[in-house]
């Protein structure tokens, strides 16, 4: 008997935990039919759990009472309902971990799934209610009599066929829930999900295999068996099948459940693991104790009873404990998530590497089909994906607008909950090209700085008020490390671009003439100082055969490397027609044509060309809108080269005139660009072309033509004071070495014609 009742309390203890179960899956999401279906699951083996106990208790009687026997049967015909555990079993695998095409097509399978399982169980308790032997149905009228007594002999033949053979279709259920897993497992490719497969598959093979211990084999092979083993086994299978679901909870968060109903689920099975201890140890020794001093046992039941408590306190410590690093173990676990994230947002600001970290946690922590993190850079926004597919940069393009009219009111937003913040396109857009279900908009310091859009759940359950805590508390702290990420790449970008400004600075001044040719009448020498790292102004000059050079300078529109590219496609083109010995204005219009037919309306250049003869000074020039050039001669006259054209790249066709000058001893020409006229001071005072002229004319004779660039800067500096150079400026100065000392050139007309005379020699 004391057996009878220890497996009573067993199985009732395991009927508790599947039924608590049960609850706990259905109160999670009621509304989901994949809760639903298992919650069913769970409620038919507990109830067959807890029918068991109830048959245990009652075969404890004396099998002559007759109460008893009525009891046993009608326990053992509806016991029957527990077996719809195996269209429910079913129906599962037809729904997790995605819903299969069958249910899609014939939504109505379910309900046949279910109608062998309804039919058994009625027809069970048909044969119970009206079998005679059983006196569930007393005293019948006498004219049924004949009647029941057929009924009966039909329904017993047909019963125990019936029961023989439907224990194969437990099992052809259970064996094709296992194949459809399986199925699954090898399809699916998340881990989290394949873990779940895995172990909940695992324990449903190993139910199937106890159950068909317990009652196919049995039946089908004419096995004798006794009732407690049979009841053992079918408790163990259900068991095994309700604990690998209650594992997958725990361990994998199985249907997403919360971490609280985690909890409850480990801290009622070590409670029930208690008290069973309780139940096997303690009870026994309470009896023995009683049979030695001959007092009635229950005497000793309180004092066992607080002895337990006390022995069983640090036990309850230790294994709350260790349930907790169990579940602190998962790194899908909110707060692994929550820790492993800000330990990341904390130390690492590659932007890259931050959004791909990030989204691949979010996606694997919720099991989303589609997970993207976007961030709002200067260039164009910049996305990563976690799940799903990529997506075209001109579909990323609109999300910058999009993202900045979500409200801040909070943090998370179902897409849903933006009706009135966006249109009915935007919202399309987001769920056509994202999949978007959840909307994160990244914010700080009242900037939108990037998003999170994910999508529905692998697993098809709805976002739970933990997932939305979840989200929330991440999305403060991501908006802080992407602002941080982003300043950070602009920092590099910054640094990374100065870099190559530099390089192209260097690589410009390469390209300008440093070393100034040797020339037995003349002196030369140039400069630029670029307003930024590299300029729009150009000098060169460039041997042009039999002792001629071509001397240039220009000033293209604009500043910084459009400027710079295009001025070195001036000096590119100038250097290739050099030794063309064409005429300056033809060379001019040859540079024109180009500038023009490779450029935009806005990018222009003004561009002043000679053609210097060394050894008879003569002096060839043409200027394209450049600031004229002035050429001090050495009685005191002022000469501007005004003759030439409008600026390049203005017109296709545009023709240029020259003009001819022959230079003499003393001469001096100053070429210049506008950064050097139209500089201001803090006065707002311009330097001015006069002011040129009145510096230059000061200047000795016999300062060379470096001296006379320096003199000029110095002064040019002078005048800015605080103020820097909003232009480029270049320099270009060309002086004649004299051959007649300067003391015996007499001032005014006199001194002209010692030039002239000088010149004539020449």
């Amino acid at each position: 008997m004391n057996a009878f009742l220890l497996l009573a309390t067993l199985n009732l203890i395991v009927g508790g935990l599947v039924f608590l179960l049960g609850f706990i899956i259905l109160r999670e999401n009621p509304r989901q039919r994949l809760n639903l279906v298992t919650a069913v699951m769970m409620f038919a083996g507990g109830l067959g759990s807890v029918l068991g106990a109830l048959g245990f208790l009652a075969a404890r009687q004396s099998p002559l009472v007759e109460d008893s026997v009525v009891a046993t049967t009608m326990f053992q015909s509806v016991g029957t309902l527990w077996e719809l555990f195996f269209p429910a079993l079913l129906v599962f695998a037809l729904l997790f971990p995605r819903e299969h095409r069958l249910l899609e097509r014939h939504g109505s399978l379910v309900f046949l799934l279910f109608v062998p399982h309804v039919f058994h169980f009625l027809l069970g308790l048909l044969v119970a209610l009206f079998n005679p032997e059983t006196g569930i149905v007393v005293d019948p009228p006498d004219s049924l009599a004949p009647v029941l007594s057929v009924f009966n002999l039909v329904s017993t033949v047909f019963l125990s066929v019936h029961n023989a053979l439907f224990s194969l279709v437990n099992l052809a259920y259970g064996m094709s829930a296992a194949a459809l897993l399986l199925v699954s497992f090898r399809r699916e490719r998340n881990p989290r999900v394949r873990a779940q497969i895995r172990v909940i598959g695992f324990g449903l093979v190993v139910c199937l295999a106890l159950y068909t211990s317990a009652t196919s084999v049995p039946t089908l092979l004419n096995l004798g068996m006794a009732d407690w083993v049979r009841n053992v086994l079918t408790t163990l299978a259900l068991l095994s099948g309700s604990g690998a679901i209650a594992f997958a909870m725990v361990r994998y968060k199985f249907l997403d459940t919360k971490l609280l109903a985690r909890k409850a689920i480990l801290y009622a099975v070590a409670s029930s693991v208690l008290v069973g201890l309780y139940l096997i140890v303690v009870l026994q020794v309470n009896r023995f104790f009683g049979r030695l001093t001959g007092v009635d046992a229950r005497v000793f039941e309180p004092v066992f009873l607080i002895l337990a408590l006390i022995l069983f306190q640090p036990a309850v410590s230790r294994l709350e404990d260790a349930l907790e690093s169990l579940l602190m173990r998962d790194p899908t676990d909110y707060r692994n998530v929550l820790r492993r994230l800000g330990r990341e947002l904390l130390t690492n600001i590659d932007l890259d590497l931050l959004l791909a970290r990030s989204i691949r946690v979010i996606s694997e922590a919720l099991l989303v089909k589609t997970g993207y993190i976007v961030a709002l850079s200067r260039e164009a926004p910049l996305i990563h994906v976690g799940a799903g597919l990529p997506v075209p940069q001109v579909e990323v393009d609109r999300l910058p607008s999009i993202l900045a009219r979500i409200p801040a009111d909070k943090e998370v937003y179902r897409l849903g909950e933006l009706r009135e913040a966006l249109t009915r396109d935007e919202r399309r857009f987001l769920r056509q090209h994202f999949g978007a279900e959840i909307v994160i908009p990244l914010r700080t310091m009242g900037e939108t700085v990037g998003g999170v859009l994910l999508g529905a759940k692998e697993t098809e359950t709805v976002y739970t008020v933990e997932d939305l805590n979840l989200l929330s508390q991440l999305a403060g702290q991501l908006s802080v490390s992407l602002q941080n990420g982003l300043l950070a790449r602009d920092r590099v970008a910054v640094a990374r671009f100065e870099e190559e400004l530099n390089l192209a600075r260097q690589i410009q001044r390469s390209f300008l003439p440093s070393h100034f040719p040797e020339m037995e009448r003349v002196d030369l020498y140039a400069m630029t100082i670029p307003s930024k790292e590299v300029g729009g102004d150009l000098y060169d000059f460039v041997p042009a055969g039999q002792g001629s050079y071509l001397l240039a300078i220009a000033d293209v529109s604009g500043k910084g490397v459009p400027a710079a590219l295009l001025s070195s496609m001036l000096q590119a083109s100038l250097r290739t027609q050099a030794g063309s010995r064409e005429a300056v204005s033809n060379i001019l219009g040859r540079i024109n044509r180009l500038v023009f037919r490779s450029t935009t309306m806005e990018q222009f250049a003004t561009f002043f060309l000679a053609e210097l003869d060394e050894s008879g000074l003569r002096f060839d020039c043409s200027n394209a809108g450049h600031n004229y050039p002035l050429l001090f001669r050495r009685g005191g006259e002022t000469v501007t080269l005004e003759r030439g054209g409008v600026v390049l790249g203005i017109l296709d066709e545009a023709e240029f005139e020259e003009e001819a000058h022959v230079l003499r001893d003393g001469d001096r020409l100053v070429f210049f660009t506008d950064g050097v006229s139209e500089a201001r001071n803090l006065a707002d005072e311009e330097f001015g072309e006069e002011r040129l002229a009145e510096l230059v004319r000061g200047f000795p004779d016999e300062w060379t033509a470096e001296e006379v660039v320096e003199g000029i800067l110095e002064e040019f500096y002078a005048f800015l004071g605080d103020e820097e150079a909003q232009d480029d400026v270049t320099l270009m100065v060309l002086q004649v070495k004299s051959r007649v000392p300067a003391e015996e050139i007499p001032d005014t007309e006199d001194r002209r014609a010692v030039g002239a005379e000088a010149g004539r020699k020449d």
